[in-house]
């Protein structure tokens, strides 16, 4: 079986399909189908999906497979360090900006040093 790019990348990105169907806002068996043969699906679903994957259709570019993961990082990482601001700041022990920032660069390494599917998961 030879495997789309749209499924080369997300297997690359180790995003499941059950939470690429959940990023896309696409029903995950719409999502199956576009993995398969995604020239048998409606092209608002393969465009919603192929933004998740990092690859535009209507400018026909791809982002790096590196920098869709750098961004979710980013994305991961900023939502960890808010959610331990935000208990820090009800033991009234708030996080300066300086603290914030080592927060989120230490969430991120941690994050890129794990399994990429930890990236993914609903946060």
């Amino acid at each position: 079986m030879t495997r789309t790019l749209l499924d080369r990348r997300r297997r690359r990105l180790g995003i499941t399909t059950g939470a690429l169907a959940r990023m896309s806002k696409v029903p995950v068996a719409t999502v199956n189908r576009i993995l398969a043969d995604p020239g048998k699906v409606r092209f608002e679903h393969v465009a919603a999906v192929g933004q998740i994957l990092g690859v535009d259709f209507v400018t026909a570019r791809k982002m790096p497979v590196e920098r869709v993961l750098q961004d979710r990082v980013l994305v991961k990482a900023r939502y960890v360090a808010k959610v331990v601001q935000g208990t820090q700041g009800l033991e009234a022990a708030g996080v300066d900006s300086v603290g914030y920032q080592k927060l989120v660069d230490v969430a991120a390494k941690t994050l890129l040093a794990g399994k990429k599917r930890k990236l993914w998961d609903e946060d």
